[in-house]
């Protein structure tokens, strides 16, 4: 039996409808759900990536957080306050900068993440030694910093009135009573000698006298008027001549204080919390402190 053109052409037909329904089963049910699985695995292992990447960030950001702490004051505020008060004038003391006195201000909460106490300095002292303070400041390990700096010069002298603005953090996690230990690494040298060039360069330094007022500030004399004793206290740099009494203060280039006791050949004075005894024609470098 002979097939006809018409028979011929249903069957190309039928073949091609054989071969588009077999490419569309193998889209619908092999190739598609291999693509999607694909596509659905690349965007897992993108996933897998992003929050790996999340997890180590974190891990980083807790060890910061812990280095942080370490270096943070105390995290509360009255333990921090007095434990670093006390360590700036102790630093002051190092420096032998004199006249000082250390304020602090209202503990400020930063974003709940945080919070800062600020502190506000004033002393007085020549460009060596407040570099040296400022050494010092630096090579500690605490997070604080430096936000404000004034320097007056002291007509000749060489001295300065100087007032510091310091910001310090406290973070909850720092459960201590004491401050860190430690270097805090930042200082480009950590040799002092290498600063010294700071003070060496101070422009204020023409012309001034580097004589220590220390050196040239003394108690002539003691009298008495009616049973009330005076101190006299002379400063050979400007010579200016001070009366005072028992209970009052006094405010020399080397030194400011008060009169805590006057007796026949020596007085007592207070001067940044610290006693000293001065005898009459010593010089306040030679006070013996108390």
């Amino acid at each position: 039996m002979k097939m006809n053109r018409q028979h011929v052409l249903l069957g190309v037909l039928a073949l091609m409808g054989a071969v588009q329904l077999g490419d569309w089963l193998l889209s619908s049910l092999v190739s598609g759900p291999l693509q999607e699985r694909r596509a659905r695995t690349g965007q897992l292992q993108k996933d897998i990536s992003r929050r790996e990447k999340l997890l180590a960030e974190a891990r980083d950001a807790g060890k910061q957080i812990q280095a942080w702490e370490r270096r943070s004051l105390p995290g509360d505020v009255d333990v921090a306050r007095s434990a670093y008060r006390a360590w700036l004038m102790d630093q002051i003391r190092t420096a032998s900068l004199r006249n000082a006195t250390v304020d602090s201000g209202a503990a400020v909460s930063r974003s709940g993440l945080y919070r800062s106490l600020p502190f506000s300095l004033r002393m007085r002292g020549t460009m060596s030694q407040f570099t040296d303070f400022v050494y010092e400041f630096s090579k500690a390990p605490h997070l604080h910093q430096l936000t404000s700096l004034s320097l007056t010069p002291i007509g000749a002298t060489g001295q300065f009135d100087i007032s510091v603005g310091v910001d310090t953090v406290l973070l909850s996690g720092a459960r201590r009573t004491q401050l860190g230990s430690g270097d805090s690494g930042i200082l480009a040298s950590a040799s002092r000698r290498d600063y010294e060039v700071i003070a060496r360069e101070n422009i204020f330094g023409v012309g001034a006298d580097q004589v220590d007022p220390l050196r040239k500030t003394l108690i002539t004399a003691i009298t008495f008027s009616s049973g009330v004793p005076q101190v006299w206290i002379t400063e050979q740099l400007t010579d200016k001549v001070l009366k005072v009494g028992p209970g009052d203060e006094f405010d020399t280039l080397a030194l400011s204080g008060r009169i805590l006791e006057v007796r026949e050949m020596e007085v007592l004075i207070e001067s940044s919390g610290d006693r000293l005894l001065v005898r009459i024609g010593q010089p306040f470098s030679e006070a013996r402190p108390l």
